[in-house]
């Protein structure tokens, strides 16, 4: 069975404006996502937020949009989708990285409406890290092709594929 999982990226101005803070139900923000990833598969924390969080170190960009367009290129692969609203979906978690000064990775287990963490990066990684073999991001992996020397053809002709239904 897959654990389906949706990633938003938000600027954290967004949460110091909301009374809940980061702690908000994701549709709180809905509006304000530069992107929304829908995963099929492996979305528990111990997986996901892990890929989230190595991936926040290897690429510790400010600019919302510029993260949001790497975010969907790294952790791309052939069960991943695009949504204009993560609520369009039936998926176990959200995860959305507030960016800005302090980036952080909050998870929020929609089948229980309840936050599981609002953590760092590092606290991710301290937390939930384990002996998987996760995508190398600092090393120049994707998702999709895990350093298998053609990632950039790979994705080139992924997405003209892509463009070409329309």
């Amino acid at each position: 069975m897959a654990t389906r999982n949706v990633t938003m990226v938000v600027d954290r101005k967004h949460a110091k404006k909301h009374s809940e803070g980061f702690a908000a139900n994701p549709c709180v923000y809905a509006d304000n996502s530069y992107v929304n990833m829908y995963l099929h598969h492996d979305g528990y924390p111990e997986w996901q937020g892990v890929q989230l969080a190595n991936w926040l170190k290897a690429n510790p960009f400010q600019d919302e949009s510029k993260l949001a367009a790497k975010l969907v290129h790294d952790m791309y692969y052939d069960s991943c989708y695009l949504y204009d609203k993560a609520s369009k979906i039936d998926h176990h978690y959200t995860y959305m990285v507030f960016v800005g000064e302090d980036t952080r990775i909050v998870c929020h287990d929609n089948y229980n409406n309840k936050e599981v963490f609002d953590m760092t990066p590092d606290e991710v990684l301290a937390k939930y890290a384990d002996e998987m073999e996760y995508t190398r991001f600092d090393k120049g992996q994707t998702r999709y092709i895990q350093g298998q020397g053609d990632d950039v053809k790979y994705h080139s002709n992924k997405l003209l594929e892509i463009l070409q239904k329309f």
